[in-house]
This record gives structure tokens, C-alpha cells and sequence, in this order.
């Protein structure tokens, strides 16, 4: 992922956000041998600083909701959360460079992010060598929890399913919801992101595929593919990239009379989709997405949502929600093991079962990639009117 989503969150808003949880004074006074640290590595600014804010708000939010509720509790003991957050400025040297400040001079416990795949590539080593987990809310490539070797990375994890398993389940919503059996992809060939969502859909998808597109990121005239298309045999369109160029291929395509279900994957989840496209050319499109307001995933999903909104003014976005799920799984993994030790953490992470997230209740894999079911959203006149859960 690179971008999407804007993010209004203020410090005096998520302030405000604490009194609604009945926090008081007295948190503060916590020994610090009752304080777990936590790290957080978010691009809160620089080409993915749409997500990093969604994500650090979510954050801070599980943070403050955790610490209200009591804490973590270990051994009969109370514990409360302490999150130290730092900038990576989506840049790989200063990704590296903050992780390591937060492992070895802060010596936090745990990390949430990075937020992006290069990023959570860069931050690996410096995670390996401190023996410290990393829960990465939102990178999406599927070899960020492995070795070149293919053994898992033992302190990566994530709580977004990885892409290929996007494309799979995108697959079986155009087949079982949609009732496609011949469609044309668009695919961004720029990153493995497209491409690895666009081998997961081919393979998984049960109609016929009847034809591929490629194109680079930043190209804005898609008139040619689409004539060249537009006489085949097709019901459905799958545009596997980002809103930018997803949106052009939209409006276009409207333009020119082809008005077949779109589907596309969490990068066209963006209202800068509808934006480029025109909300009137944003109808019967619909897109991955890993949280919902109105799919309410699991018991905790509708609460979360509304105690998010009464804090913020605005409901969560699925960046959000994720790096939300990301420090309760830590606190999960905390009290399973009943240890506040980095090797315990990395052991209940790994071991985590069944868990209520609000993005899915999830278990994690042997390659330390979450199990969970996935939301389809659907816009009609540029905005979101319906939401199915795929599982």
C-alpha cells in the first residue's frame, strides 16, 4: 500500500477521546515497573502518511481504551500500556534508523508497524537482532514474514491479510455475489501489488479470464485499452492497483458506455476514487476492505466503531481499525502467555487464536499471517451502500 484515506484526528480531539473512556488523573501516577512500553513506527509524514495517521490514531486510541479498562493484567498484577511513537517519513534508512532508537534506547517491548512493505523489509533486521515482535498493521506483500529461505521471520507478524489471499477472496466474491463468469483485469504491474493480487484472483477465480491489461503507476490515458476491450465478451471488470489510475480507468470506461460491476482491491478503497472518477460513474464498484461500520465483522466491531466516533467525531477507517487490532493483539498475546518478556510476546503471537478483532476474528498462520474473512464494499454514486462480509 501507498496511499489513501485523509486524516483529520487532532491530539486535542483524541484528548478529549480519553475523558470519554473515564481516564483520570491518577493513570498517570503508574510506577513505571507497571508500564509495558510499546513502539510504534508510523509514516506520519512523507507518501504514505494518509495510512501512517489513520494508523497511529488507531493506536493510541487501543492505548488509551486498554489503560481506562484496567490495563493488561499479568500474574494477578495490573500493567499499563505506554506507546512511544516515531515518524519513519516513509523512508526505508529512517524506518530502520527509528526502530532501532525505539528497541535500544527505549527499550519498548513491542512494535506496531511499520506501515508499508518497504518499510517493514528495512525494519526486519534491526527487529531480528533486538529479538523484539513486530506487528505490521497494513503491509499487504506476502514475503514479509518470510525468509529468502522460506522459514518464517520468528518476530514479524501482521494483522492485514497478506495479497494474495485479497485476490483469492476477491475471486470468490465476483463468482458467488456478482455471478461473473467472463472478466478483464486491469492490473498496476508497477509493484508486486497488483500483479501478486491479479495471480491470486486468475487462480482462484471460476469463470474465464478474458483478458489482462497491464499499465504503470502515474498513467492517465486509458482510451486505447478500453476500445480495444470494450467488443469482447466481459460482465465484470477487476482493477488490481490504486485509486489514482483506478479512478481514470473508471471514468473513462463509464464514459465510453461500458457499465459492467467493477471490483478492485483495498488500494481503490479511497474517496479519491470518486473523486477522479465522478460520483456518478461511481456506481456498481466494489472494493476489498478490512473493516466496515456497516459489516460489523465480529462482537467487538459495532462498539469499537461507535466509542471511536464519540472520541473522534468521525467513524474509523479500516487503517485505523488495524493498527487497533494490532495492540490488542499484543495485549492478547501478554496475557495468554501470562509474561510481559519480548520472548513471550513473540510466543502468544504466534499462537493466537480465535482472537476478536474488529477488522475479523482471526488466528495466526504458521507463517504468522492472519486467518480472517474480508469485506466487500460497495459504492453506488460515490459512496459506500453496502457492505458483504466474504469469508
Amino acid at each position: 500500500m501507498k496511499k489513501i484515506i485523509i486524516v483529520g484526528a487532532a491530539f486535542i480531539v483524541a484528548v478529549g477521546g480519553i475523558a470519554a473512556f473515564g481516564v483520570v488523573n491518577k493513570s498517570s501516577k503508574v510506577s513505571t515497573s507497571n508500564v509495558i512500553k510499546i513502539g510504534g513506527v508510523f509514516d506520519t509524514s512523507g507518501d504514505a502518511s494518509s495510512y501512517g495517521k489513520a494508523e497511529q490514531d488507531g493506536a493510541d486510541f487501543a492505548i488509551k481504551q486498554i489503560n481506562a479498562n484496567g490495563g493488561v493484567k499479568v500474574n494477578g498484577k495490573n500493567y499499563k500500556f505506554k506507546i512511544i511513537n516515531k515518524d519513519a517519513k516513509t523512508d526505508n534508512t529512517e524506518t530502520a534508523s527509528v526502530t532501532s532508537s525505539l528497541i535500544n534506547n527505549e527499550k519498548v517491548s513491542a512494535i506496531v508497524g511499520p506501515v508499508i512493505t518497504s518499510g517493514v523489509q528495512s525494519a526486519v533486521p534491526v527487529a531480528t537482532q533486538g529479538k523484539t515482535p513486530m506487528i505490521s498493521p497494513t503491509a499487504g506483500a506476502d514475503n514479509i514474514t518470510l525468509q529468502k529461505n522460506g522459514d518464517v521471520q520468528p518476530y514479524v507478524f501482521r494483522a492485514q491479510y497478506k495479497n494474495s489471499f485479497m485476490g483469492t477472496k476477491m475471486a470468490q466474491f465476483a463468482t458467488e455475489n456478482l455471478k461473473a463468469k467472463n472478466i478483464v483485469i486491469f492490473q498496476d504491474n508497477s509493484s508486486d501489488y497488483g500483479t501478486g493480487i491479479t495471480s491470486a484472483f486468475k487462480k482462484a477465480f471460476k469463470g474465464n479470464v478474458v483478458d489482462v491489461e497491464s499499465y504503470q503507476a502515474g498513467t492517465k490515458d486509458f482510451q486505447a485499452v478500453l476500445t480495444k476491450i470494450k467488443d469482447k465478451k466481459f460482465d465484470a471488470i477487476a482493477i488490481n492497483g490504486y485509486y489514482t489510475e483506478g479512478g481514470a480507468i473508471l471514468k473513462q470506461m463509464r464514459d465510453m458506455g461500458i457499465n459492467v460491476p467493477v471490483i478492485g482491491p483495498d488500494g481503490i478503497g479511497d474517496p479519491k476514487t470518486a473523486e477522479i472518477a465522478g460520483n456518478k460513474n461511481t456506481s456498481n464498484v466494489y472494493y476489498a476492505s478490512h473493516f466496515s461500520v456497516d459489516a460489523p465483522a465480529t462482537k467487538v466491531s459495532a462498539p469499537f466503531a461507535k466509542a471511536y466516533k464519540k472520541a473522534y467525531g468521525k467513524y474509523p477507517s479500516q487503517f485505523t481499525a488495524l493498527a487497533y487490532d494490532s495492540v490488542r493483539m499484543i495485549k492478547a498475546a501478554i496475557e495468554n502467555e501470562n509474561s510481559t518478556s519480548k520472548s513471550a510476546i513473540t510466543k502468544g503471537l504466534a499462537n493466537l487464536k480465535n482472537f476478536d478483532g474488529v477488522t475479523g476474528k482471526m488466528s495466526i498462520d504458521k507463517d504468522h499471517n492472519p486467518v480472517k474473512s474480508m469485506v466487500m464494499v460497495g459504492m453506488t454514486d460515490g459512496k459506500e451502500s453496502s457492505a458483504v462480509v466474504v469469508k
